[in-house]
């Protein structure tokens, strides 16, 4: 049997202290051991644990049948290569630079209870944005908020959805996705491996058999580059 371990984001709960918002985006780390078949590979493990959350696919159910699209809008082709290539532009592209920072951020942010934190982040985000990418996320976003609206004692998630509907931020699907996978008690690597499916979905649910999301694991640590450390595999 291997064992992969690997640093984790989803600790104890925080108790942040009032006007110390910055100093507690660093939320501490635990470690987590996954277990694999003996024919498994390390890869393949860690792909089938991340995938291991089939229920979060109900939190984007509504996104997933009333979207074309997220940030990710390959030309329609069933040129699985080409659809491969697009995909690796824009994961080690905007991904990298824009989209990822900014999920990061803000479930970190989510950790700490501020709400004016995390409406500053979004706020923030909007700048980046085209005016396309802003009325696709904001959609997405509201989609999401609306299918999380019936849970209960939702704290910070609640008070983002309440300045959502006031028309105070933006509600930018990655803001959101962070506070709800921060309400739901997901790891930050969950969250990250979560949001690229769900792009990897929508961009090829057109074709007749879904093709596999190659390296999900390696793109997930790469854009969480110095907050997990190394994936150590042993016997």
């Amino acid at each position: 049997m291997i064992r992969l371990l690997q640093r984790m984001d989803d600790s104890e709960p925080r108790h942040p202290v009032a006007g110390k918002v910055a100093s507690s985006l660093s939320p501490k780390l635990r470690s987590l051991t996954v277990l694999a078949d003996a024919d498994e590979s390390a890869e393949q493990a860690l792909e089938d644990w991340a995938r291991g959350l089939d229920w979060v696919e109900w939190l984007f159910s509504s996104v997933r049948q009333r979207m074309t699209h997220l940030h990710f809008q390959p030309v329609k082709t069933e040129d699985v290569l080409k659809l491969r290539l697009a995909w690796e532009n824009f994961a080690h592209g905007i991904v990298k630079d824009v989209y990822a920072p900014h999920l990061i951020a803000a479930w970190q942010v989510a950790q700490t209870g501020s709400v004016a934190a995390l409406i500053k982040a979004d706020l923030a985000f909007a700048a980046a944005l085209s005016h396309e990418q802003t009325t696709s996320s904001c959609e997405a976003g509201r989609l999401l908020l609306k299918g999380t609206r019936g849970a209960r004692y939702q704290d910070i998630l609640g008070h983002y959805r309440s300045a959502c509907e006031a028309d105070e931020t933006p509600c930018h699907f990655l803001t959101v996705w962070a506070a709800v996978g921060h309400f739901f008690q997901l790891s930050l690597t969950n969250v990250v491996a979560e949001y690229l499916w769900l792009e990897w979905a929508l961009a090829t649910r057109h074709l007749p058999v879904q093709p596999r999301l190659h390296g999900l694991p390696e793109l997930t640590a790469g854009l969480m580059q110095g907050r997990q450390q190394e994936l150590r595999v042993v016997a």
